[in-house]
């Protein structure tokens, strides 16, 4: 078996003692699962657009609507919400009373015009609001890979200091692939021995920070992690 002696920057001791403590072997943050790697996810829905024919095979919950054809990022989740969003747009107030397609279909409506009209489909729904070409489509679930992480932890907190460049962010922890015989797991047990043994002897005048497992100071008669800020004076 071979030695070698590694220098570790203070960043790189910190997490390899977090990722030891953890994630030992059956660890909470593990999530069931054996060397886990987690990964931050944003959502990134596939449109599938609208056709009576298919209309059937679809969730009718999952239906969305864009009247601004410029801006297909708009999607709204109901018909009802489209027409108020349509002229609201407008800074205008609809004349007539908005009611949702599944309430008015096959039934004789009054229109903008006070016309009575026949609504048989969504078409015909949305030309009586006065609007027309309404674009709709099914909204298919979909999540991105963004970020991956040794350690759950960091991709908790990475959701939150990026939350401004992601949309509904969630942390999917994965297993390395059944059968993998590859480089993975011997990395991951590697990384994971070096944290063990740093936890097991610390440096007998250092103090490590319960919270984050950062370095402690002594100030002001006070103890505070220079990592997280956790401080014994509170």
């Amino acid at each position: 078996m071979a030695e070698i002696t590694v220098n570790l920057t203070e960043e790189q001791e910190r997490f390899l003692k977090m990722f030891a403590r953890n994630h030992y072997p059956n660890a909470k943050d593990n999530l069931c699962t054996s060397q886990p790697i987690h990964v931050v996810q944003s959502y990134d829905p596939h449109y599938v657009p609208y056709s009576e024919d298919t209309a059937e095979y679809y969730d009718s919950d999952d239906l969305r609507f864009c009247w601004d054809h410029n801006d297909y990022s708009l999607w709204l989740k109901s018909d009802i919400e489209a027409i108020k969003s349509f002229y609201d747009y407008r800074d205008e107030i609809c004349p007539i009373p908005i009611k949702p397609f599944s309430q008015v279909e096959s039934k004789d409506i009054n229109d903008l015009s006070g016309n009575e009209v026949y609504i048989l489909n969504y078409d015909d729904y949305f030309m009586a609001y006065g609007i027309e070409n309404m674009t709709m489509a099914w909204e298919r679930e979909e999540w991105k890979d963004i970020a991956y992480f040794f350690i759950l932890e960091e991709a908790r907190k990475y959701t939150k200091y990026q939350s401004h460049n992601l949309k509904k962010p969630r942390t999917y922890t994965l297993h390395c692939g059944y059968g993998n015989v590859g480089e993975y797991h011997h990395f991951w047990e590697l990384l994971f021995g070096i944290g063990k043994r740093l936890n097991d002897n610390p440096k007998a005048e250092e103090a490590i920070c319960k919270e984050c497992g950062g370095k402690i100071v002594h100030a002001s008669g006070c103890q505070h992690c220079i990592v997280c800020g956790a401080s014994s004076c509170g």
